[in-house]
């Protein structure tokens, strides 16, 4: 599989996401061109080798057991063009230079975004967002491509998508690239506030332990971290993982957690919050089961 892109055999998948857990997976390739990445995909179906595409791994829960498969990063497919603004962009783009490539040249319109981990197509599946300001808000069009390799461009009118969500995350679409409107404005002021921001997600969030952001969305009446927090959970712990004692809607990896840790303690907290506030907490953060991705792990199989 060389020809299509970067390939790495018998990778760690916890050096990949940021919680730093999961088993190891067969096959790690970065293709490095549209055309190799179909060409990756026919070759994965004909061989009959189940594949999954992970971005930054920032807002995923990765199985403890090994993938007998290939996990496929976009990361080499990164570029980004600004005429007449429209920002059209690669979905391998790291999101916060994606944000200050626009800023660069005046578009203030997504600086906010600036400081989320994670690349643009993951954003895009997830409709990523910070200080009221999200990436399906001024996005035109997304282009992908479907299992077989066949590419379409979809406007953002035919998309399903809402708060935290789009109909990205429940299917195996890959998103290729995608445009946006840009909008310039007054780019000291938002340099001040992105300065403002990052200082408040350092004193407000536990960047300093490995997470993957906000576990649950916020819900129409209140704050997912008011909730945990006024339930009695911070600093609740199940095996190596806790409810963070500076934020609670992260859960950090303590001490050498297990994805098992991380799924039992979001039960235990949605059944907590449920008991006090009859409040159903909806995760934002992806589960991702191998069984879901063409096979069984390798210590499933076994």
């Amino acid at each position: 599989m060389k020809e299509y892109g970067i390939l790495l055999e018998n990778v760690d998948l916890k050096e990949y996401n940021t919680y730093g857990i999961g088993g190891k997976a067969k096959y790690l390739i970065m293709p490095t061109s549209i055309e190799r990445l179909a060409g990756l995909l026919k070759k994965l179906k004909q061989e009959k080798i189940p594949w999954y595409i992970l971005g930054k791994g920032s807002n995923v829960i990765l199985p403890d057991e090994d993938f007998d498969g290939c996990i496929i990063k976009l990361d080499k497919l990164n570029k980004i063009t600004i005429k007449n603004d429209i920002i059209t962009a690669a979905s391998g783009i790291v999101l916060g230079k994606f944000a200050a490539e626009l800023l660069k040249e005046g578009y203030t319109n997504y600086a906010s975004l600036i400081g989320i981990p994670g690349l643009l197509g993951g954003a895009i599946v997830g409709n990523a967002g910070a200080y009221k300001v999200a990436i399906f808000d001024y996005l035109i069009d997304v282009t992908v491509m479907d299992e077989l390799g066949n590419i379409k461009t979809l406007k953002k009118e035919e998309i399903n998508y809402s708060y935290r969500n789009t109909e990205f995350k429940k299917t195996k679409t890959i998103i290729l690239q995608a445009s946006f409107k840009g909008i310039k404005g007054d780019v000291k002021k938002s340099q001040e506030e992105i300065k403002e921001n990052l200082t408040k997600r350092k004193n407000t969030q536990p960047l300093e332990y490995k997470n993957a952001g906000s576990v649950f969305k916020n819900s129409l009446n209140a704050a997912a971290g008011y909730l945990i927090e006024n339930s009695g959970l911070k600093d609740y712990t199940i095996g190596g993982a806790k409810v963070s004692n500076k934020h609670a809607n992260f859960i950090i990896n303590y001490n050498n957690a297990t994805s098992k840790d991380i799924k039992k303690l979001i039960e235990y907290i949605k059944e907590k919050v449920k008991e006090k506030y009859n409040e159903e907490l909806v995760l934002e953060q992806i589960i991702v089961n191998w069984e879901n991705h063409g096979k069984k792990s390798k210590k499933e199989n076994k």
